[in-house]
């Protein structure tokens, strides 16, 4: 039985709108894009609020995100009639939104014209913009997204896509094509307020989450059940977890020090004294959670083991202190390492600390700049959300770990754990 705690983390319907639309805006001006088509999942979810369920990433795009620079106020959003519905209980900022026929729709009878209002439900039929759903329902999407290329003035501009292949399916010829990931994920790493508050939510549960898991432990317990426990206690507090599993760090035995991932293949008894890596990943209104740090199972650091732990306490200390706006990545990993050295630990050169973004995913970082250049060691800004990663490899008695999720402030980094940087030990 899981041991989640009692409050859970129920879902609500979102702002109409929390993107950072003005950066994004911003970034097209920058890259000379004069409209953005977005399709993909998340780009879809950030920029109209809309969530879909049963869509598979590699599945034909049901939906799109029409914007253009010169008109930012007066987007398109494109989706297939069977999500129709869901923006009645998720409100979005759009307000021309426009529906295609899509693979539910039968193909033995011929279309009529009010087959949209299948999908209509009694809440949402007299709402101001469904009339344009009805006057614009299209035979498919490429059909759909051509029709708002040309409305919005965009099919014989530059247009940045975040699916070059869906861009060459529209076969739209004087229309310049150009990648738009770039602008997107640019816009993404400064979070908004909303933003920033769905990530201190999510990172609340994983905390929980990991807690009750180890609230679990008992000897003799497997990493399959303990992997098992922690899933439980995430689907009990409202989040979800992916495929192979959450847990992301392998834990080599005995001395073995390999930095490793784990495959969800893996089964080992769990032994007092052993130092789990807590990095744990899933999402909470599509917003994603990381982070954890070492728990020695039903005991503290020993021998060599208790100065590493004091001197990774030190460095990731270091490091948050230092994440202001302006800070590179290699200039916060050369301070995390001067920690090492000033705890006189034997290898400081062995530690590993490393950063990305977070958001709605693991990235939200622009991988070229506007000027081509690569975005290797990116400077941090405000408000963007950044996980600081701190490993000193060992063996199953020796590692040590933290990983905290910080917001970026003038003062230095926010952390979004309470429990500070220490390893967790005994039962928790």
């Amino acid at each position: 039985m899981s041991t989640a705690s009692p409050e859970t983390f129920t879902r609500s319907a979102l702002p109409p709108r929390f993107c950072n639309l003005d950066r994004l805006l911003f970034a097209m001006q920058q890259r000379g894009l004069d409209g953005l088509v977005a399709s993909t999942a998340l780009n879809l979810f950030y920029l109209s609020g809309l969530n879909p369920i049963a869509h598979k990433a590699d599945e034909p795009r049901p939906y799109a995100v029409v914007i253009s620079r010169h008109a930012p106020a007066a987007p398109v959003l494109i989706v297939a009639d069977y999500y129709v519905g869901s923006l009645v209980s998720q409100p979005t900022w759009i307000e021309d939104i426009r529906a295609f026929r899509a693979v539910m729709l039968p193909l033995d009878l011929p279309p009529r014209a009010d087959d949209i209002d299948r999908f209509i439900p009694a809440g949402g039929r007299d709402l101001p913009w469904m009339r344009g759903v009805r006057e614009r329902f299209a035979a498919g999407i490429g059909a759909a997204c051509r029709g708002a290329l040309a409305d919005l003035k965009l099919d014989t501009a530059r247009v940045g896509f975040d699916d070059l292949r869906f861009a060459a399916s529209l076969g739209v010829d004087a229309m310049q094509v150009a990648d738009g990931y770039d602008a997107l994920m640019y816009a993404r790493a400064v979070k908004t307020a909303v933003e920033l508050n769905l990530l201190r939510r999510s990172t609340r549960l994983n905390q929980r989450a990991m807690q009750d898991a180890i609230a679990a432990w008992q000897p003799g317990m497997r990493w399959r059940e303990f992997n098992q426990a922690y899933h439980r206690a995430v689907i009990d507090l409202g989040g979800f977890v992916r495929d192979p599993g959450a847990m992301v760090w392998g834990h080599p035995r005995g001395a073995d020090a390999a930095i490793t991932l784990q495959t969800g293949l893996e089964d080992f008894e769990m032994p007092a004294g052993m130092h789990v890596l807590f990095d744990c990943h899933g999402t909470l209104d599509q917003y994603c959670w990381d982070g954890g740090k070492t728990w020695v199972v039903d005991g503290e650091p020993e021998g060599g083991a208790r100065n590493v732990a004091k001197a990774t306490t030190a460095a990731a200390e270091a490091v948050i202190a230092a994440m202001k706006p302006g800070a590179r990545v290699s200039e916060l990993q050369a301070i995390g390492r001067a920690a090492y050295r000033k705890a006189a630990v034997s290898d400081a050169e062995r530690a590993i600390i490393f950063f990305h973004g977070l958001g709605l995913s693991h990235m939200d970082i622009e991988q070229t700049r506007a000027d081509g250049s690569p975005n290797v060691d990116w400077a941090l800004e405000c408000d963007m959300v950044v996980p600081l990663h701190v490993l000193y490899p060992g063996g199953e008695r020796e590692r040590v770990w933290v990983e905290e999720v910080a917001r970026v402030t003038p003062d230095g980094g926010e952390p979004f754990f309470d429990w500070g940087f220490a390893p967790l030990t005994g039962r928790g």
